[in-house]
């Protein structure tokens, strides 16, 4: 694709999205038809743009309910929550992209780019939460693996320890701390509805999770002087990240 077809793409996009919130009388079908065809490749344009970000969905305070977080908007389209314009907000990330298309005459060839065969980090640090690149970024590429998962390790900690110690006053650490707030007898951080079995089983899964990556991970490196391979410290940062983006994705009833 050339520049001028990706932005004609992004404007078809855009008018068709906005129909969905309109009042006026339109083709439904041929609408949701054109937006489900092209989703994945507006989405890839707007991530190679850097002007798609996830979004918090939040209930009016008077009604209460479940806040939804890191919500990519491309998955309400068609059903937005609580009255939420997500049409609007992503005809105005459509506006932005066009208007970075249009000063960067090389995008097109930067959204073609693949990755060569050799090249086994191709864009790794988009698997990796936003709060773990940012304390462990800069020590993987100054060749610090092990202190970079420390790092991350760390940041899962100091924020579960904080949102247990502002719901219950206690200080915890660790392993203690995970099992503590992830219990699905009585979970200060729940992930899943732990009413039903699956969701029962899911909290019980993850706090176990949470649990061995500090007994697992997080004490060994802080204990001994440990050396480990980069490929080694990548994977473990994913599988930290999925633990901060399960946070993210908690389910919060107050």
């Amino acid at each position: 694709m050339t520049n001028p077809e990706i932005i004609q793409l992004l404007k078809q996009y855009r008018t068709h999205l906005l129909k969905l919130g309109s009042y006026s009388e339109y083709d439904y079908q041929e609408t949701r038809t054109f937006l489900n065809k092209n989703r994945a490749l507006v989405q890839r344009i707007l991530t190679c743009a850097g002007t798609l970000r996830f979004v918090d969905v939040a209930p009016p305070p008077m009604f209460g309910g479940y806040m939804m977080r890191n919500v990519n908007p491309m998955d309400l389209i068609f059903d937005p929550p609580y009255g939420l314009d997500i049409h609007s907000h992503l005809s105005d990330v459509i506006e932005q992209t066009i208007g970075i298309i249009e000063a960067n005459p090389g995008f097109a060839a930067r959204l073609e780019a693949r990755p060569k065969k050799d090249d086994r980090e191709y864009d790794v640090w988009a698997l990796i939460h936003p709060q773990i690149a940012e304390v462990s970024k800069k020590r993987m590429n100054d060749g610090y693996y092990a202190d970079a998962v420390e790092a991350a390790c760390k940041a899962v900690n100091t924020r579960v320890r904080d949102y247990v110690q502002d719901q219950t006053g206690e200080e915890l650490d660790g392993a203690g701390l995970m099992k503590k707030a992830f219990s699905p007898g009585n979970p200060i951080i729940k992930i899943a509805n732990v009413e039903n079995k699956s969701g029962h089983d899911t909290q019980q899964g993850f706090m176990e999770i949470f649990a061995g990556v500090m007994t697992g991970i997080r004490n060994p490196k802080a204990h001994d002087n440990e050396t480990i391979t980069k490929e080694d410290a990548l994977r473990k940062l994913i599988m930290i990240s999925l633990l901060m983006y399960k946070i993210d994705g908690r389910l919060i009833t107050d």
